[in-house]
């Protein structure tokens, strides 16, 4: 049965999502063997599209136990993207950076296959925005790592279609990868003002952004190679005292 199954494309979104609530070897052991599973049977198929869903924190600063000024636990630049160094510390991120690696060994091993790795954001939807985003909004001295960026659950998931069905511009047999969040930060904050009194003026970068309250990824990648944009935002759901709106 299995050598007549072959899909046109395949996404492979299953994990455990972070470090805090699983013994740190279950973490990394599931993730990494679960997506070297999933590229494995890939390569051997002949299967055309692989869609890794991989984490925003892969750079190194969410989950870190340790902060290494300008080496680890803090973004040398804001907004992050694809181009930010990558210096993870915990089970999780070195899972997901780990399983990028696979993803680059595929392309070199298999001709045909072509991978895309989305990296989102903090994912909301209605049933965890407001016990996820509400704190942040109601008290603007709370900092989010990512940094103030999210997702919305809706958005990741035409983005995730675009990956897997979208031809024009993505070039076969290449590994890519790329961010997905929202435009805006978390509670409309000013982004430099947020970033800089959190981790002081000058130890951060602070590059050029097209609004005040834009979010701390950057995702211009995705918007040319997938030609994906965002449609939600926070304040979708949420009123401007973090709490949920009601239907």
């Amino acid at each position: 049965m299995i050598s007549i199954f072959k899909p046109d494309a395949v996404i492979h979104v299953a994990a455990i999502p972070d470090p805090t609530h699983t013994p740190p070897h279950v973490v990394f052991s599931n993730n990494i063997t679960s997506t070297f599973n999933v590229v494995e049977a890939c390569v051997r198929l002949g299967v055309k599209r692989l869609v890794n869903v991989s984490s925003e924190t892969v750079p190194g600063f969410h989950f870190q136990e340790r902060v290494i000024s300008g080496s680890s636990g803090i973004p040398l630049y804001c907004p992050i993207d694809e181009l930010h160094p990558i210096k993870p510390q915990d089970p999780y991120a070195l899972s997901k950076h780990f399983g990028e690696q696979l993803c680059d060994a595929a392309v070199r091993r298999c001709a045909d296959i072509t991978i895309i790795s989305i990296r989102p954001s903090w994912c909301q939807d209605v049933n965890n925005i407001e016990r996820n985003l509400g704190p942040l909004i109601k008290d603007p001295t709370i900092y989010q790592p990512g940094p103030l960026a999210y997702i919305i659950i809706t958005d990741l998931a035409e983005a995730m279609l675009a990956a897997a069905i979208k031809q024009e511009g993505i070039v076969t047999n290449t590994h890519e990868v790329i961010y997905i969040a929202a435009e805006d930060s978390i509670g409309n904050r000013d982004l430099k003002a947020s970033v800089e009194g959190h981790f002081g003026v000058g130890v951060v970068e602070m590059r050029p952004i097209n609004r005040v309250d834009a979010s701390g990824i950057n995702c211009a990648k995705a918007n040319k190679l997938l030609n994906w944009f965002p449609k939600k935002t926070w304040k979708d759901f949420l009123t401007s005292n973090g709490e949920m709106i009601k239907q």
